[in-house]
């Protein structure tokens, strides 16, 4: 099997082994004993332990393991196999999730894939997430997906090498986006829509406005154009306050709000809330 990936040291192509992963020049990247191996340099690291906490990657994990954004993976799974069932049916794809967090989506969408009956057989995937932690409880979910510790500025891959790269709510790069994806590849990213948890946000704020039309278009410049969007749209009621709090951890709101707000949040014992999250297809331009 061909190996796409790069060493984030000297850029030449690096191969797996049972022990981790080594380049031509002979920079070697051990597997850790949970399956991952970690590319991440440590002048990439801008604290001792970067990207999300050990408590909002378990709060994280026990809200997406009670089903409530399984319609939402359900969207993503779609869009996904809509663009592996065009034009280049029966190709085998290599499939990146970039910010995988502890691999939910990733996951899902393999079983997704799996299940279906037609082409293509997409046999490699990929997650890499900055947070270590949040690495090792992906390989939980599924060993036999390669799991990353790297940055988002700085992906362990080849040029051209991905047919896909997921992004769920994570930080966007796209020039280097760009670089790792092949002149057909495809860029898939869900981000927050008009009104993404409303219900929490008015108990949060004094007015809850909804949230302004994102500029990823404009970010990604003359590297993509949007191809499609599609809205994941659906009520959610959180029946208790562990739930509720789960949830909070997983939003940038967890760092902004003062104790007082934190406290009335933590009070709730019922919340009504939106998802409402956009699921936008980018082609790379001229691919």
């Amino acid at each position: 099997m061909t190996s796409i990936l790069q060493c984030p040291v000297c850029r030449e192509i690096t191969l797996r082994s049972e022990t981790g992963c080594q380049c031509a020049n002979k920079h070697t990247f051990d597997a850790a004993r949970q399956g991952y191996v970690n590319f991440l340099l440590a002048h990439q690291k801008h604290s001792k332990e970067p990207g999300d906490n050990k408590a909002m990657i378990q709060s994280r994990r026990r809200f997406l393991d009670r089903g409530h954004y399984d319609r939402l993976s359900d969207g993503i799974n779609e869009a996904i196999a809509g663009i592996l069932l065009g034009p280049e049916k029966g190709q085998v794809c290599n499939i990146l999730d970039a910010g995988c967090g502890e691999g939910f989506y990733l996951k899902r969408l393999k079983e997704s894939l799996d299940r279906s009956s037609g082409e293509p057989a997409v046999s490699r995937y990929y997650g890499v997430d900055i947070a270590k932690f949040a690495v090792q409880q992906a390989t939980q979910r599924d060993r036999t997906m390669n799991w990353f510790v790297a940055s988002i500025i700085d992906l362990p891959f080849l040029n051209s090498s991905l047919d896909i790269v997921l992004n769920v709510f994570s930080p966007l790069n796209f020039t280097e986006f760009a670089r790792i994806l092949k002149d057909t590849g495809r860029l898939v990213i869900a981000h927050p829509g008009p009104r993404h948890l409303n219900g929490l946000r008015e108990v949060i704020y004094p007015v809850a406005r909804e949230h302004e039309e994102s500029d990823m278009v404009e970010q990604a410049g003359d590297l993509f154009s949007l191809s499609n969007r599609a809205r994941v749209n659906y009520q959610l009621e959180l029946i208790n306050s562990g739930e509720i709090m789960d949830l909070l951890a997983m939003t940038p709101y967890y760092w902004n709000i003062d104790l007082k707000t934190r406290s009335k949040v933590e009070a709730l014992e019922r919340l009504a809330l939106d998802v409402d999250v956009m699921i936008s297809v980018f082609s790379k331009t001229g691919g």
